[in-house]
């Protein structure tokens, strides 16, 4: 078994990622019949770290987190990867969740990085959650955003115009939960010609990312050169971010 089926199968799949409420309208002041709907569900993840050399390792707080309950072994492998904390899904000796409750997923992920592989808590700090909607909340720097000049991408992939329109609609066939719940971000990758590789969903857009980029890095698509990203939300500073660490044009 490849590091990346071992990984995704160190968690379990089967969490409900909405939840079924009743909904009630008021219109012209009358009270309308009640209806079943559906809600996307937004729970906390918290991210712990073992690391150092043998003999002194030692656990760190790495991250909380609010996402969509799915693929939390994607979102890992992603985010990680995102913060040049991994390079590789081989980085990543294993992941221990706390023990979840009926059909809830679970709250707390420890990560057993791989011996020799250098990581500072000093070096990654986040005072405080990180909300849904934004990806670098909790960064206590600026320095922290920066990325190196290395990283800059040289990609000559060519696209159809007319398939940049047809993206979006090609992604939202394959979000199974936005057409449960009506509100859900995605993000996709495309290969240049327009095939569906991966659709991952979130409430928060960048968990969706990192969910996807996390997919390819347990795949061994990293890194993507000439793919194509699609994202539900606005191209915001993370996105962005996140794309160029994975090589995506």
């Amino acid at each position: 078994m490849n590091a990346g089926a071992e990984f995704r199968e160190s968690a379990r799949t089967d969490f409900r990622s909405s939840v079924r409420v009743v909904k009630q309208r008021v219109a012209g002041g009358e009270l309308q019949p009640a209806e079943d709907d559906f809600l996307a569900i937004e729970d906390p993840l918290e991210m712990r770290l073992i690391h150092g050399p043998t003999g002194a390792r030692r656990e760190s707080p790495l991250a909380l987190t609010m996402r969509t309950p799915g693929h939390d072994p994607e979102l890992i492998a992603g985010f990680l990867f995102a913060e040049r904390i991994i390079q590789c899904a081989q980085d990543i000796d294993g992941v221990c969740y706390n023990e979840p409750t009926d059909c809830e997923a679970p709250t707390c992920a420890t990560i057993t990085l791989r011996e020799g592989l250098a990581f500072s808590p000093d070096t990654f700090e986040r005072s405080f959650t990180m909300t849904s909607s934004c990806g670098v909340c909790g960064k206590t720097s600026g320095q922290g955003l920066a990325l190196p000049r290395s990283l800059k991408l040289h990609d000559h992939t060519v696209l159809d115009a007319s398939l940049i329109h047809e993206l979006p609609a090609r992604m939202q066939t394959a979000q199974q939960t936005f057409q449960q719940t009506g509100g859900l971000h995605a993000a996709a990758l495309f290969t240049s010609g327009g095939e569906l590789l991966v659709v991952r969903e979130d409430i928060g857009r960048h968990n969706a990312l990192d969910k996807a980029v996390g997919s390819c890095l347990l795949d061994g698509r990293l890194p993507a050169a000439g793919l194509v990203l699609c994202v539900s939300g606005r191209m915001s500073y993370e996105i962005l971010q996140k794309a160029l660490v994975a090589r995506i044009p």
